[in-house]
């Protein structure tokens, strides 16, 4: 997305300088108008190949979550936004979101309210995170509220890097697989096709497709890692698309194991997201709109979208769970539950540490169900090249 480069004058005529994260000009205009600052000068911003590089790596969830529970403390502190918002500048490390803070300080320091000037930076901030700094500036108890922010956040990094965890063996074991599979192809194999050259035997059709494998590989050696590249990229890049999204969401739903663990997830985060928006005073139909931003399946996605329509029309967020087959019953029975003693925040909480604790089972037994697989894997690898390379020996000695 590109990033441009504003100076603007405030409410109370102080000029301020900052950057804005936009797809156009037009919209970066648009946002910088939102938020009450007259616009003098605005110019897209040319990044050099470094800064380019830093905003390929991001910011990493954990120092947003640090970030934020430091902030929460400071302001329950009584520390002015300013200053706290300068001394977390100081002392994060990560450069590129020690740039953003400092953005983000100007801003303030130029008249604008915490949330919109979070809101310049959608990368690191989403949706959800300044609908809540918003909500927290209305009520007077940002403090409180940020630090909710950052329990989420850190309760959704303990379930991704659990998945992580699980997947370590499992992709370590194939990249030693291809790791193998290429040291045969470009340095045995070749070896062994002079050898058997020299035999003058009738070579196995596996044997004859090694071979060529082999040949094509150190003939195209430079085509082939061009188009492995060219391929990751565009698999990346189609995998970014709003279109790509959509298609990978639903084929992941489909696999065995980890679709579950993709509904389970989202089950799990629409809850404490909801529950933490509710918690917040924010209005239940505004809440499903952010709700539905953070959903990975665009399944789930449109049935929360759809329940925020339905529920504008009048009807009860604990029927529509109930009348949709999107939603497992759980959901419409404790929604229910919620509406009738007007604690649904705790309600809800209570669904997302139940599917938390689900996803944790599931993701536990992920490595022993993809054991089986990989060995399998393994097996047909290692049997086809045993195939390939001894059968030829074998008819040789068998000859003499």
């Amino acid at each position: 997305m590109p990033i441009f480069s504003y100076t603007a004058k405030n409410l109370y005529g102080k000029t301020i300088a900052g950057t804005v994260d936009a797809r156009s000009q037009e919209i970066a205009v648009s946002l910088l108008k939102n938020q009450n600052l007259v616009v003098i000068n605005l110019e897209e911003k040319k990044e050099d190949i470094f800064e380019k590089f830093l905003d390929f790596r991001g910011v990493p969830q954990g120092e947003v979550v640090t970030f934020t529970r430091q902030l929460s403390t400071m302001i329950s502190a009584g520390l002015p936004i300013a200053r706290a918002l300068d001394v977390l500048a100081n002392q994060s490390t990560n450069k590129n979101f020690k740039k953003i803070i400092l953005e983000v300080l100007r801003s303030v320091e130029g008249g604008v309210s915490l949330s919109m000037a979070l809101g310049m930076h959608p990368k690191v901030f989403p949706t959800t995170y300044i609908s809540l700094v918003r909500a927290g500036e209305s009520s007077g108890k940002l403090d409180t509220i940020l630090k909710r922010l950052a329990d989420n956040m850190e309760a959704e990094r303990d379930l991704n890097s659990k998945f992580k965890s699980a997947m370590i063996y499992p992709i370590i074991i194939l990249i030693a697989m291809v790791g193998v599979f290429i040291i045969l192809m470009v340095f045995v194999i070749p070896k062994l096709s002079e050898m058997y050259k020299n035999m003058n035997i009738e070579l196995p059709a596996a044997t004859q497709f090694m071979i060529s494998a082999s040949n094509f590989m150190a003939k195209y050696v430079y085509f082939v890692l061009i188009l492995v590249v060219g391929v990751v990229l565009g698999i990346r890049s189609f995998v970014q698309s709003s279109k790509g999204k959509d298609f990978m969401s639903r084929i992941i739903v489909k696999i065995p194991i980890f679709g579950k663990i993709t509904l389970q997830k989202d089950y799990a985060r629409f809850s404490r997201t909801l529950s933490l928006l509710i918690n917040s005073a924010v209005p239940i139909v505004e809440a499903l709109n952010i709700v539905s931003t953070v959903m990975s399946s665009q399944t789930l996605k449109s049935a929360v979208l759809d329940a925020a329509n339905q529920v504008e029309k009048g009807n009860s967020l604990s029927n529509y769970f109930k009348s949709t087959s999107k939603f497992p019953s759980i959901l419409g029975q404790m929604a229910g539950v919620g509406e009738e003693t007007g604690k649904m925040d705790e309600v809800l909480e209570r669904v997302a540490i139940y599917y938390e604790g689900e996803v944790d089972n599931l993701v536990k037994g992920l490595s022993s169900a993809l054991e089986p697989v990989i060995l399998v894997m393994l097996g047909v690898m290692v049997g086809f090249l045993i195939i390939s390379i001894i059968t030829p020996i074998y008819k040789l000695t068998s000859a003499i």
